[in-house]
């Protein structure tokens, strides 16, 4: 399934297009839970093992501090 992204230029216009994808019937995520859903996904995983790259808490914390935006996909 394809998806877009909107930024919208501020919280009157995230309401605008909120309440449009609810008119609509379309499932829709803000990024803020995306992210929250993928790192529980990553701290879900670790629980089951001992181990976990470094290099995937820095992406996965450098992504939350915005300093490097994760792409939208569902992990």
């Amino acid at each position: 399934m394809e998806a877009i992204i909107i930024q919208p230029k501020d919280q009157d216009d995230l309401k605008f297009f909120v309440e449009m994808a609810k008119r609509l019937g379309a499932k829709f995520k803000t990024l803020d839970e995306l992210q929250d859903e993928q790192l529980l996904s990553r701290m879900l995983q670790n629980a089951e093992t001992n181990e976990i790259a470094k290099s995937d808490v820095i992406a996965t914390l450098k992504s939350m501090a915005n300093e490097d935006p994760s792409p939208y996909n569902e992990d």
